[in-house]
């Protein structure tokens, strides 16, 4: 019993390690960097942010309402707890079935998904900042306006990338019936590209009308739809398939 106890241990430690050697510490560093740099800012510089500024600018750039401070503060919660959930979601997701999967691809790949993760996030943190910026020195011109119109030309972007998306393990709509078939993959990609790149164009667009309150709603909507619909789209590409 004491030798399996051994042996279990070793195992497990062995694990480990393999986990530890596959997850670069410091890449995970840098972007949990970018994912708190808006917030640390937005901290050191609250005391002298304006307690008032005019928002919800009209098409004509007339504003509608005076806003406060926590206005603003809901605003920059719904970006930091946004740039969170992609965080988690990219990292933990990727799941790689090392039988079938050769390790030099494998590294690659990490790689390749790692610099897709840094770029979305150096994006929302320099975009996240620049807001807060023009706040802070009063030039709140159409701030709320800039923040959804930000995050459609993301939602656009990240479609027209998943339109030729091949397949892989790390990135994408990684359902069980799209890792099983080339075919079903690439229809599903085509599928949720166009799906996420029309809804950025819309995002984008709608960004100009608007409230803050109605929009931090709307894109939660649209972001469990995004979601949802690939997902459902891939089990009935599959199903039909079978006949």
């Amino acid at each position: 019993m004491y030798a399996n106890g051994i042996v279990f241990v070793a195992f497990h430690l062995h694990q480990i390690h393999v986990v530890m050697k596959k997850t670069d510490l410091g890449q995970e560093l840098l972007l949990l960097l970018l994912l708190l740099m808006p917030m640390a800012y937005l901290g050191i510089i609250w005391p002298s942010m304006p307690d008032l500024f005019p928002n919800n600018y009209s098409v004509t750039g007339i504003p509608e309402r005076v806003g406060t401070k926590g206005d603003f503060l809901l605003l920059m919660t719904f970006l930091f707890l946004t740039n969170l959930m992609l965080y988690f979601l990219f990292r933990y997701l990727p799941h790689v079935d090392h039988a079938d999967f050769p390790e030099a691809n494998e590294h690659l790949q990490r790689q390749q998904y790692y610099r897709i993760r840094f770029s979305i996030h150096i994006y929302l943190a320099v975009f996240t900042s620049a807001i807060i910026w023009m706040v802070s020195t009063g030039k709140s011109l159409m701030m709320e306006r800039w923040v959804f119109t930000g995050v459609g030309i993301l939602i656009a972007v990240i479609g027209l990338y998943l339109r030729r998306l091949q397949p892989n393990y790390f990135v994408g709509v990684r359902t069980p019936w799209t890792l099983q078939s080339t075919e079903i993959w690439q229809q599903t990609h085509l599928m949720a590209g166009n799906l996420w790149m029309w809804t950025g164009i819309a995002t984008f667009l709608s960004g100009f009308f608007l409230p803050v309150v109605s929009g931090v709603f709307v894109l939660i909507f649209i972001g469990g739809i995004l979601a949802a619909l690939p997902y459902i789209y891939s089990f009935r590409l599959y199903h039909t398939d079978k006949g």
